[in-house]
């Protein structure tokens, strides 16, 4: 027995003949003896079954997406490992280079502080080169013997010499005992003992003065050096050296260096 629409008459199944047209649910709750029935047509099954194809077809295309992205989402991170193990090999390549370049530039600093420190140190020998090479330290005759004697020059009307007096022979080299500057060259008709004078500025507060018979061959304004020739004695005779420190006549045996 079911039931159907006509719920006041009962039909056996044998009885009808018409095709089905659906499908009819009995439910029966556990609380109630009151059944129910849900009918079900087939074009609805059909509407249904299609919805969960549909749905089907969503959820898979969907799942079939997931697993595509992430997929390539894999690849993408499998990429970017890959990138980042390469940086990190470039890194420490990096850090190598860098290291070596550190060494090296270290190795620069001590090689050019080296440099420095010799550069300075020539460059300070060499001031005190030029210093010593102003220092009015060389006896001024060279080429020839020369003693040292009184001054003749006490009575003479070119008055006493402020520094000493050598006797010495024809020929004898006249030399500058320092580096300095000709700032003068005059000559003195009056006195009987020279009739030449050279003065030499050394920059250095030393100034020298040089008396003497002879040829002079050296102008005022030039540049000496140390034992550069200034004049040549044409004959027998004296020759008159004085020596200024700072202004004042000084005693030049204290400045000529004993050999």
């Amino acid at each position: 027995m079911i039931w159907n629409r006509d719920k006041t008459k009962t039909t056996k199944r044998s009885d009808t003949k018409r095709q089905p047209t659906g499908f009819t649910m009995l439910l029966i709750p556990n609380s109630s003896d009151a059944a129910k029935t849900i009918e079900i047509s087939y074009d609805r099954l059909l509407q249904l079954l299609a919805g969960a194809m549909a749905i089907g077809i969503i959820v898979l295309g969907l799942i079939g997406s997931m697993i595509y992205h992430n997929h390539k989402l894999k690849n993408s991170l499998e990429a970017a490992e890959q990138s980042v193990n390469k940086l990190r090999e470039s890194n420490t390549a990096l850090e190598g280079t860098v290291s070596a370049l550190s060494d090296q530039v270290e190795a620069d600093k001590e090689a050019f502080s080296k440099i420095e420190d010799t550069i300075s140190k020539r460059e300070e020998e060499e001031a005190l080169e030029a210093e010593q090479a102003a220092i009015p330290n060389e006896i001024p005759i060279k080429n020839a013997k020369a003693i040292l004697i009184d001054d003749p020059y006490k009575e003479s009307t070119g008055g006493q010499t402020n520094g000493i007096v050598f006797s010495t022979l024809k020929g004898a080299v006249v030399a500058a005992a320092a580096e300095g500057t000709v700032t003068h060259v005059d000559s003195d008709d009056q006195n009987p003992f020279y009739n030449r004078g050279i003065v030499i500025d050394h920059g250095n507060g030393y100034v020298t003065y040089y008396r003497l018979n002879g040829d002079v061959s050296i102008e005022e304004g030039s540049k000496v050096m140390k034992n550069d020739v200034l004049a040549v004695l044409t004959e027998d005779g004296y020759i008159a050296y004085e020596i200024k420190q700072d202004g004042e006549f000084i005693d030049p045996r204290s400045m000529i260096r004993q050999e």
